[in-house]
């Protein structure tokens, strides 16, 4: 599952001019330029959890400065993931401390699909671009959210906001977002 949005993703950095850096987005607090930074870091972490499974030296997400390749970034994820994959990473103890201690491989690739999918539809709507992912893996990374996020995770400088009611027919994505306390309605201000 994570394979397509990892490609899809790719897609989305080459539409971003640096005209759109300063422009808001749906992630509270993060304009164009700071979530992108945000997700490179991020990946970056994963990259390096993938790459020492057991290893606690994992660069710091947010204090990512690049170099800012994202094309590069994702390609390098994507092969160390295969890689980890085959050596059979799924099954194995993946150490991310800033994710709370040490899961299961497959458990730490869905974490990583769910912060790619999230902030990959962030990106979109602030950027208008379009971001369609496969609506059955919308439905796996909102049935994993569901059963991993606390209310104590949800507020002010927490990393999800309150849950944003939405009917239960709405499409996985609008209700993954929904989930993390964006509104899937969200547009960026007229200018």
């Amino acid at each position: 599952m994570i394979f397509p949005v990892l490609e899809d993703l790719a897609r989305q950095f080459p539409g971003i001019t640096p005209a759109q850096d300063k422009l808001p987005t749906p992630c509270d607090g993060f304009d164009v330029s700071t979530l992108r930074r945000h997700l490179l870091g991020w990946l970056t972490y994963f990259d390096a959890a993938f790459t020492d499974p057991s290893g606690s030296d994992r660069p710091d997400p947010s204090a990512f400065t690049g170099p800012d390749h994202p094309s590069a970034v994702i390609a390098h994820l994507t092969a160390t993931i295969r890689s980890a994959l085959a050596g059979g990473l799924a099954t194995a103890t993946v150490n991310v401390p800033l994710l709370g201690g040490a899961y299961p491989g497959s458990v730490v690739i869905d974490l990583l699909l769910i912060e790619t999918l999230g902030h990959g539809w962030d990106l979109a709507r602030a950027t208008g671009q379009r971001w369609n992912p496969d609506p059955q893996t919308c439905r796996h990374a909102l049935t994993v959210l569901e059963g991993v996020i606390q209310p104590e995770y949800r507020g002010p400088g927490m990393p999800f906001g309150p849950e944003i009611a939405i009917d239960a027919s709405a499409p996985p994505l609008d209700r993954l977002v929904a989930f993390t306390g964006r509104d899937p309605d969200w547009a960026p201000p007229v200018r």
